[in-house]
């Protein structure tokens, strides 16, 4: 896909710099290796396209200089978003990768906004037999939506499954880079940093065009 960049000035502040994001990567890859979910499995990291992409291939770098064991697949998702919000309908695609019955699934994924996406994600692994899965996001965003989620400390809660491994928190912002964008834009940054106003404006009037 062609990439649709942001021009500087209509992007804020800096929420993760590249060197922050790759220290991030390593520590979650250390965090895998350790976990004692891990031992004697060969859990599949199963990557939500398109924003997962950068993470998932620098995770599976990190965890290949570790001598980790692992098998990837895909699954791209579509959260249908108005404005800066997410809608709460999200498309599954068709998936790629080896067969799910009975593994152990690491769900890895850019960004935890809302609950949207991982529960649909989640029921589509229970439908398809998995044994386990563990949710491995790169942000997870403090929005007053998730308070339910982080008054357990991401053990779960109620309807809400457990986020295990966590790379960052953010506040509630909009963001892109790293794989993150809005209506594709924004994905190719190597930074991720605040989408401005001005830059939602842009955005969409180059849509428009």
């Amino acid at each position: 896909m062609e990439a649709l960049s942001i021009p500087q000035e209509y992007l804020g502040d800096v929420v993760a710099s590249a060197d922050r994001i790759q220290s991030t990567v390593k520590r979650v890859a250390k965090e895998l290796y350790y976990g004692k979910d891990y031992v004697n499995q060969l859990p599949i990291l199963l990557c939500l396209r398109d924003g997962a992409v950068p993470f998932h291939q620098d995770l599976t770098k990190a965890l290949d200089n570790l001598g980790f064991a692992y098998e990837s697949a895909w699954l791209k998702t579509h959260h249908i978003y108005e404005g800066t919000e997410g809608s709460g309908e999200v498309n599954i695609f068709p998936y790629k990768g080896p067969v799910l019955k009975d593994r152990l699934v690491v769900i890895v994924e850019d960004i935890i906004d809302t609950s949207e996406t991982i529960l649909r994600v989640c029921n589509y692994l229970d439908q398809h037999g998995v044994a386990q899965r563990n949710i491995c996001t790169f942000l997870f965003k403090e929005r007053p939506a998730n308070i339910k989620w982080r008054s357990v400390g991401l053990n779960g809660f109620g309807h809400l499954p457990e986020v295990r491994h966590v790379g960052l928190f953010i506040e509630p912002l909009f963001v892109v880079g790293y794989g993150l964008d809005y209506n594709e834009f924004g994905r190719d940054g190597q930074e991720i940093r605040v989408l401005t106003p001005e830059g939602q404006a842009w955005v969409e009037s180059q849509i428009r065009a």
